[in-house]
């Protein structure tokens, strides 16, 4: 009898291990794409946008994770085109170049050090220099990045274990904030086929409202 229940002790104590471990993979750390923020302005046929990320360097979606950096990226578009478009906000600032598919001026810049809910835009383009108000989409209510990753982990339990070997996740994920009329997130799920499990997720119900499959 004790034997056997030395036996029993043992598959349970195994049992527990081996579910700890899946627990202690932190599916967070192979985020290799994290856009945290927006900020917007709109007025007059002028139009600002500022993208602020965390992105791998050099990037590459092959389901391996990279070193991580920060990145700001602005984007204008002016009622009319100008030779020469400068840009400076918080500690970004240089010479934007023009994007003629998209019609509007780009810079990208490793680093900005932009935070709190505005932020001033100087734009120098002509024979003139003016600043604007652009303004953080998030509000009160909306979760962070890490919540809607965590809303798909719960959601594809099984896709996340397929992925996961010897307490590996064998991909990297990216969250993307998304702003229309309302916060949402574009979570993806590459795996090192180049295979993508895409998920838009309810910024503020934290719940996933559509999905769709890309194959590598």
């Amino acid at each position: 009898m004790k034997k056997f229940l030395l036996v029993c002790l043992s598959l349970c104590l195994a049992a527990c291990l081996l579910g700890g471990c899946r627990k202690k993979v932190d599916y967070l750390s192979y985020v290799s794409e994290k856009r945290t923020n927006i900020y917007l302005y709109s007025n007059d046929g002028l139009e600002i946008k500022i993208y602020l990320s965390e992105k791998e360097t050099p990037y590459s979606a092959d389901g391996i994770k990279g070193e991580m950096s920060g990145l700001t990226e602005i984007y204008v578009t002016l009622p009319k085109n100008y030779d020469e478009v400068n840009v400076s906000v918080g500690d970004a600032e240089g010479e934007m170049s023009y994007r003629a598919v998209e019609n509007c001026y780009y810079l990208s810049l490793s680093n900005g050090n932009i935070q709190g809910d505005s932020v001033d835009v100087t734009l120098t383009y002509g024979e003139e220099s003016k600043t604007y108000p652009a303004v953080s989409v998030l509000y009160d209510g909306v979760i962070g990045c890490e919540g809607a990753v965590k809303c798909v982990i719960d959601r594809e339990e099984a896709l996340f274990e397929g992925l996961t070997q010897n307490n590996i996740f064998c991909g990297e994920i990216y969250v993307r904030l998304i702003y229309d009329d309302g916060c949402y997130y574009y979570v993806g799920v590459c795996d090192r086929d180049k295979n993508i499990n895409a998920y838009l997720v309810d910024g503020e119900r934290g719940k996933i409202i559509a999905t769709k499959q890309l194959n590598g």
